[in-house]
């Protein structure tokens, strides 16, 4: 009598096979999602900062600027005091370029930003800076010196992840997903 413990050739092949099957169909889509997380980190990172710029603006009562230096549109931005005082040194924060990131921005001024059909070129009208007035407003922007929408994109995506963030002249920050039915809270307006 034969006492054989184990798993036979066609046993292992078949579980072999299936495993491949489902991560042919599972991996594509996990790599989606990791795309999709990397954008939405990068533009939440970018909303804080403006929000800190502006609120910056309003605690010093003073004019903030952010800047978004990157001509290639690697993310990194230094918010500055843009008249130096004692109560406001010229650098306040900043967040070192990212050049090991796929992520990339584009901006636009208000005059080139209000379609969201394609997304804005990496690097697009940068360097570019936003200015927080004392009240927390932001007038240049409706007056088209100051870029009133960052794209933030993954260039490696197929798909076209995106999500944009758009400034009103009123210092109003609001991030959108274009790609939402116009229906959706998250839909660009």
């Amino acid at each position: 009598m034969n006492d054989y413990s184990g798993f036979s050739l066609i046993e292992l092949l078949i579980t072999l096979t299936v495993l491949s099957i489902v991560l042919a169909i599972g991996v594509p889509s996990v790599i989606g999602w990791v795309r999709a997380m990397e954008v939405r980190s990068s533009a939440e990172s970018l909303r804080s900062a403006l929000q800190r710029a502006r609120a910056e603006a309003v605690a010093r009562n003073t004019r903030v600027r952010i800047s978004l230096s990157n001509t290639t549109g690697n993310p990194g931005w230094n918010v500055t005091c843009v008249n130096v005082a004692a109560g406001c040194p010229a650098s306040l924060l900043s967040h070192a370029i990212e050049t090991n990131s796929l992520i990339r921005w584009g901006a636009a001024l208000l005059a080139v930003s209000s379609t969201m059909t394609t997304a804005l070129r990496a690097g697009a009208t940068l360097p570019g800076t936003i200015d927080f007035f004392p009240l927390g407003d932001a007038p240049q922007v409706a007056g088209g010196t100051d870029i009133a929408r960052v794209d933030v994109i993954h260039p490696a995506s197929k798909d076209d992840v995106r999500l944009v963030l758009r400034i009103d002249g009123a210092g109003n920050i609001r991030m959108c997903n274009p790609s939402r039915p116009t229906d959706h809270p998250e839909a660009c307006h």
